[in-house]
């Protein structure tokens, strides 16, 4: 399992986590699911770190689960929400 990958997206780098989750039966229980952390930044600035909210068994292989945290991150940055606000820009100007 690769530890955290990045992508870019509209300027932003966008890294996903992606971990296994088992019910602990034993100690050697196989991972029943995964899970995906994802922290969106730009020039540095962390504009949002969050995990995607698991449902059980919903993403059942760490692929899986990685597709659909860059999918929703990129929905998040396509709706604006991240950027900059109107009076922000303004008064830096």
């Amino acid at each position: 399992m690769q530890a955290v990958t990045q992508e870019s997206w509209r300027g932003r780098a966008i890294r996903i986590h992606v971990f296994p989750v088992r019910r602990i039966v034993t100690p050697d229980t196989a991972p029943d699911s995964y899970i995906a952390t994802v922290k969106i930044e730009k020039a540095g600035r962390i504009l949002a770190d969050w995990h995607l909210p698991f449902f059980s068994d919903r993403w059942l292989s760490e692929d899986e689960s990685r597709r659909d945290a860059f999918e929703y991150a990129v929905k998040l940055i396509d709706s604006g929400v991240l950027d900059e606000p109107q009076w922000l820009r303004e008064r830096a100007a």
